[in-house]
């Protein structure tokens, strides 16, 4: 650009801004010399809560759509026990249904531990090497570690009731119902995990989106 450009330029700009040629963005002329604009701080924050809030729209509506599937697929487990019921003994029944309740209680055990766990690592990776609270999360780090192999051992146990249960609805139901069986079993696992992952993401994303409102005074401080 030759010189008269640069002219015509700082004409249409205004005579109270001019180019700065590292920055490349308007800055306001002073007494003193040019200084640069400041950015507002808040500007970026009111963008970043207005994308957490999209974030965690999307989050609760798959909340919702997880929901029915939990709901669809524990009525299909309901069907496969009212069809089992009436063909097997009561006490084959009774192990079926402790099965089942024994399965959603190491699952969930086995993620409660392993969240926990995964909050005190990244709780000691925070600190300095000679913290004092490293001691106090070292045994909680320790405790963890050691409740959650006995949870692995549980579910170990549960595996293989698995099977005995497994064999035991092939010998009443025909093929159809058995794998309906198979798949509700297979299901509530994999649905109770990701529901669990699901509230971590939003409880995370409402702790950040709340103290970023506090942080511009918008809610009162708590975080």
């Amino acid at each position: 650009m030759g010189t008269g450009g640069l002219a015509r330029w700082s004409r249409s700009v205004g005579p109270s801004a001019a180019w700065h040629p590292c920055t490349h963005v308007p800055v306001l002329q002073s007494q003193q010399g040019v200084a640069p604009v400041a950015p507002d701080p808040s500007l970026w924050q009111l963008q970043l809560i207005e994308s957490l809030s999209r974030k965690l729209a999307v989050l609760r509506e798959a909340q919702r759509g997880l929901q029915e599937d939990i709901s669809a697929n524990g009525a299909l487990g309901e069907d496969v026990a009212a069809r089992l019921q009436a063909l097997c003994t009561p006490g084959e029944f009774d192990k079926y249904r402790l099965f089942v309740g024994d399965l959603d209680k190491v699952v969930n055990l086995l993620l409660s531990l392993s969240g926990r766990l995964a909050r005190v690592e990244t709780a000691l990776g925070s600190l300095g090497p000679h913290s004092r609270p490293q001691v106090a999360l070292r045994e909680k780090q320790r405790l963890l570690v050691a409740q959650l192999e006995d949870a692995k051992e549980l579910k170990e146990h549960v595996g293989r009731r698995e099977e005995a249960v497994g064999a035991m609805v092939a010998r009443y139901l025909p093929a159809e119902h058995l794998q309906d069986y198979q798949h509700f079993v297979k299901m509530k696992s994999a649905l109770i995990a990701e529901q669990r992952e699901l509230e971590e993401k939003i409880k995370l994303g409402q702790e950040q989106l709340r103290c970023l409102r506090e942080s511009l005074g918008q809610v009162p401080k708590g975080c």
